[in-house]
């Protein structure tokens, strides 16, 4: 019982010290910015923090801007709805680990996937589009201020 209270109070220390608020559930409230981080620094943050079981967006590249954060799938992403530059998955490494990223609400038209793990800190650069879908609206466009809502999946594949 020590050892578990342990690891749930540093894995709650270091989300803190790193900036984030854990979600209570899936809605996309926004909560004040810790700050505008450097390129190397949200990189090697990210890569060092636990796992949250949260999906993470910011409106501004390199986890600036409002940022939203949700636990299960969401169909209006809210205030960040077509203004996210930054996501994020810190997903459990689980089943429904992966995320479908929709262009439309309710999980329509073109979708990219993120996998667990994954940053994608820079959307404006172009480099991540909307690969699924080929014939919706939206496929082959930047996801870069184009997300509407999610899917969490068992993995990233074409369909």
């Amino acid at each position: 019982m020590l050892t578990k209270q342990f690891i749930v109070t540093g894995a709650l220390a270091a989300s803190l010290a790193l900036g984030f608020v854990p979600a209570a559930h899936a809605s996309a409230a926004p909560v004040p910015s810790a700050g505008h981080a450097t390129q190397g620094s949200d990189r090697a943050s990210r890569s060092a923090a636990a796992a949250d079981g949260l999906l993470h967006a910011w409106t501004d590249p390199f986890g600036g801007g409002t940022p939203c954060f949700w636990e299960y799938n969401s169909d209006n992403w809210g205030p960040c709805r077509n203004k996210a530059s930054d996501i994020w998955n810190n997903g459990y490494a689980t089943t429904l680990d992966a995320v479908d990223l929709y262009s439309g609400v309710a999980g329509t038209e073109a979708h990219a996937c993120i996998s667990r793990g994954d940053s994608w800190n820079n959307l404006p650069s172009g480099q991540w589009r909307f690969t699924y879908g080929a014939g919706l609206p939206q496929f082959g466009k930047s996801v870069n201020d184009n997300i509407s809502s999610h899917r969490w999946v068992d993995y990233c594949s074409q369909g």
